[in-house]
């Protein structure tokens, strides 16, 4: 099934709009655009969690999945307070990413904002 979408700019911020069948509207703010762009690790993060989406997967999954460190997968999702892999453009404070607890584990699921 393809899906088309209408893409509208206003400011710095870009509005998806799905067809009115699935009756989603979502708003990918410049933020996003820009943390995905600076960080490879981010964005291939994101797209291990689009492709086994329903699913949650664990951080050590998602590290052997995409191929690169725990520790990455970890900055990538909840941030490190270093220059690389800041809180505030982390995967989960940026809404693409939810964070489900069972227990003592985390287990880590796309929200419909990283979708698209």
């Amino acid at each position: 099934m393809i899906i088309k979408r209408k893409i509208k700019k206003k400011e710095n911020t870009i509005y998806y709009e799905m067809p009115s069948s699935d009756d989603y509207s979502f708003q990918i703010d410049s933020k996003c655009i820009f943390s995905l762009r600076k960080s490879k690790i981010r964005l291939e993060i994101l797209k291990v969690l689009k492709k086994y989406y329903p699913n949650s997967l664990y951080i050590a999954e998602i590290a052997r999945i995409a191929g690169v460190n725990i520790t990455q997968v970890i900055g990538a999702l909840r941030g490190i307070n270093n220059k690389q892999y800041r809180p505030e453009y982390s995967l989960l404070s940026l809404g693409l990413a939810y964070e489900i607890s069972s227990g003592n584990r985390k287990l880590y699921k796309i929200s419909p904002k990283g979708i698209f």
